[in-house]
């Protein structure tokens, strides 16, 4: 049932959302945009590369109970709050319980937590629960999006990947990560705008991000932020009412070959950059000594990036099923 609600519409969610404050998603698309879900089912380790791409993240959790087998309602909604404690990065959570009897229905002691119940009905009611639950959910998650995109410039978070330094930095790698934060908080911001459905926004964030990856040599997000405009530039088309056209835009074809070409070259010069760096803070015998070694370490490297080009910065969200 929940896979047919795997997009939701941003007209059939304006019921549910309210704007406490002036949304940053100024382009948004309320009449022709959409936000669309990813469900996983089962254990979903957090990703190393949630930082660098945000579509990575566990951003919702879903629970089902059924309610005839799990009669303490109370003990349900405890322990789904538990279950969710893992997934850090989950900014909405709900545990949809069905058919419950007419006691669970009159029981309050649930009152106050995530736990939604699904009278018993015919699937044609259940999935116009459903679908409205789903609405909901999208509404809430669109407003989160818009908290931490007004919080992230301000924010001191400096954003990894697994490529950079996982030990202590010198003073000269603090500074650098500082002057690099705002470039790479401008690229996750046009990435929680492309997840919330707004490319025309997503694009300009991208726009920025690219000047200061740019200025500060982050090659790696410089590639990440040029892969996630060529995703903008296609949902908004796709937004204009161009996806289905019947013949191929030659213009948009090469547009897209184009960034491309631009994203494999600096991912691939962030690695020549990354390497060049492990040689100068070494003593030159033994980078000579370990030249091996150092071959090894780049193409696994070079592995980790090939999984990255070519998978274009997703614009569905990431959302854990519990059972």
């Amino acid at each position: 049932m929940l896979v047919r609600h795997q997009t939701v519409s941003l007209s059939s969610i304006s019921s549910f959302y309210t704007e406490h404050q002036k949304s940053p998603f100024a382009n948004q698309p309320w009449d022709s945009g959409n936000i669309r879900f990813k469900f996983t089912l089962g254990g979903s380790p957090p990703s190393p590369w949630e930082d660098f791409q945000s579509n990575r993240k566990i951003l919702a959790v879903i629970g089902i109970s059924h309610c005839p087998s799990s009669p303490d309602l109370q003990s349900v909604a405890q322990h789904f709050t538990s279950a969710c404690k893992p997934y850090s990065s989950s900014l909405v959570a709900r545990c949809f319980a069905f058919c419950p009897g007419d006691s669970q229905l009159e029981d309050d002691s649930h009152k106050g937590s995530n736990l939604i119940l699904f009278p018993p009905a015919d699937r044609q009611t259940q999935e116009f629960h459903l679908q409205t639950m789903m609405q909901d959910l999208a509404a809430s998650l669109l407003m989160k999006f818009e908290n931490w995109v007004l919080q992230a410039e301000s924010g001191g978070t400096i954003l990894k990947t697994p490529l950079d330094s996982q030990t202590n930095l010198s003073s000269e790698e603090v500074i650098k990560a500082k002057k690099r934060r705002l470039g790479r908080a401008q690229k996750t911001i046009g990435d929680y705008c492309l997840l919330a459905g707004s490319p025309v926004d997503a694009n300009a964030h991208y726009s920025t991000a690219l000047e200061l990856a740019r200025l500060t040599g982050d090659f790696f997000w410089y590639a990440g932020a040029m892969e996630g405009s060529v995703c903008a530039l296609l949902k908004a088309v796709e937004c204009n009412g161009h996806a289905h056209a019947s013949s191929p835009d030659p213009v948009l074809e090469e547009e897209v070959k184009y960034r491309y070409n631009s994203v494999i070259l600096h991912y691939r010069k962030s690695f020549i950059q990354e390497n060049a760096q492990r040689c100068v803070q070494g003593m030159s015998d033994k980078c000579l000594g370990k030249s091996r070694r150092i071959d090894r370490n780049v193409n696994e490297e070079t592995v980790q990036v090939r999984a990255i080009v070519g998978k274009t910065m997703s614009a569905y969200l990431h959302i854990f099923m519990l059972q």
